[in-house]
């Protein structure tokens, strides 16, 4: 899978201070086809007030005009122009191989997320309270507001289930402070702050010496909660910033409802589950039933997607052999992480949105 090129331009985005004493934050963005969001997320990531942040765009293969929109955009640090489509994972995996020994904190960002300008620097605040503080969630709204004239959130970091169905806190309701602060099981791959020694410290170890971020398997959608499991079973913590604020247009990183993206989301899962899960004996039952559920509307809705889906269950055995690594490598085992932060499953409104996508 060669890289095209990587253009190298000069590092960080202008702001307040020198930035000697800031924590050095590079931004990876990932496209695909991106060319209607990218330029919001660039200016964006040009306004921030952290003194020290580098920008690198990694483009997996865009014709719909991002890479012309690149080239003439004089913000990102580097730009990755991949010749093949790498998915998510690879995407980052790449960006990850081109930041420079010094960077501390890497934020993943989607071009559908529009950062407010004090985001940056209120998220490498909070690093330096806690030395295991692996992850930093922003708040996530969505661009419309509410009928009470608030917000509407998209997310304050994922929330895990007894079901293992993964939600993202808040999605959906008003921003009315009921889901601010605190620590999280995870956070969403859309927009966080990860330390980077976080990241270096969950890597798979490959035979080779190689080293694996994201989990390229998976291509895209729950990379973001594997990593979440494998942070936690490493004892490293998360938190959600509410102070710390970005936009997201869910959806507009690519293409929605393919049968492709839904063959992903139910493998995915599955995979996961797989690499990371210890379920206790009385969780299996709701974790079957949601699986056959969701089976049952993947055939229903995108019966195209039903071979491929299949099919990646071949990848079964891969995420054996990294769950030998993790298990052999956990200072808190999966269990223990699950006892921690599995919330109680609330069937009615999750069944209540899977009526909704059979029906559509």
């Amino acid at each position: 899978m060669p890289l095209a090129r990587v253009r190298f331009r000069s590092h960080g985005c202008s702001g307040a201070g020198t930035g000697a004493d800031a924590v050095r934050i590079a931004a990876i963005v990932v496209t695909y086809d991106s060319a209607e969001h990218l330029p919001a997320c660039l200016s964006g990531l040009a306004a921030q007030t952290h003194p020290s942040l580098e920008v690198v765009v990694v483009d997996n293969a865009s014709t719909d005009g991002t890479r012309e929109l690149l080239a003439a955009s004089p913000l990102p640090s580097t730009v990755v122009l991949n010749e093949d489509n790498r998915g998510f994972c690879g995407g980052v995996n790449d960006g990850l191989a081109r930041l420079s020994p010094q960077v501390e904190g890497v934020l993943l960002i989607n071009p559908d997320v529009v950062a407010a300008p004090s985001m940056v620097a209120l998220l490498a605040a909070r690093f330096d309270r806690d030395p295991r503080l692996g992850s930093v969630q922003p708040t996530l709204h969505r661009p419309a507001h509410g009928a009470g004239g608030r917000a509407v959130l998209d997310s304050c970091g994922h929330e895990l289930t007894t079901a293992r169905v993964v939600h993202n806190r808040g999605e959906g309701c008003e921003d009315d402070g009921r889901f601010a602060g605190g620590e999280v099981f995870g956070t969403t791959g859309a927009c966080v702050l990860h330390r980077r020694a976080m990241l270096e410290d969950v890597a798979w170890r490959h035979p080779d010496g190689r080293r694996e971020v994201l989990t390229e398997d998976l291509v895209a959608y729950f990379d973001d909660v594997e990593l979440d499991w494998r942070a936690r079973c490493r004892g490293w913590r998360a938190v959600h910033a509410p102070e710390a604020t970005a936009v997201h247009e869910r959806g507009g990183a690519g293409r929605r409802r393919t049968a492709w993206v839904e063959a992903l989301n139910w493998s995915n899962r599955l995979l996961v589950l797989a690499t990371c899960d210890q379920p206790r004996l009385r969780d299996l039952p709701l974790i079957a039933a949601t699986t056959l559920l969701q089976t049952a509307e993947l055939v229903l809705t995108v019966p195209r997607a039903v071979p491929t889906a299949c099919a990646r269950l071949r990848l079964l055995s891969a995420a054996r052999r990294r769950r030998r690594q993790l298990l052999a490598r956990a200072r808190v085992s999966p269990r223990q992480v699950a006892a921690q932060h599995a919330v109680r499953f609330r069937w009615t409104p999750w069944i209540r949105t899977w009526w909704r996508r059979v029906r559509r």
